[in-house]
């Protein structure tokens, strides 16, 4: 079960998000169970080479059956999904 503020990568694309509202389903991308990012080892080598989540911005994916939210941070082209189906796009207004 992943929790507020975690952030998971993909290992095939290098798709990077963060957990915005924690839910019971596993997070998946390319089809394969996402990876949660440690606090020291891979986790410093992503914040050197992307900028820190910024809460509130960017584009949230929400999961239909746990209400799982994320905010995606890297973005690429592979498919997010949640308790076995694909996760839906929430655009986020910054105002």
């Amino acid at each position: 079960m992943a929790k507020k503020g975690q952030t998971f990568f993909c290992e095939i694309c290098k798709q990077k998000v963060v957990v915005v509202n924690g839910g019971f389903g596993v997070l998946v991308c390319c089809g394969k169970e996402m990876t949660l990012v440690g606090k020291k080892g891979m986790m410093s080598v992503w914040t050197s080479a992307h900028k820190s989540p910024e809460e509130g911005s960017g584009v949230h994916f929400i999961c239909g059956i746990c209400g799982q939210k994320i905010n995606v941070i890297y973005e690429t082209t592979g498919i997010l999904e949640c308790c076995g189906q694909r996760m839906m796009m929430e655009e986020v207004s910054n105002g």
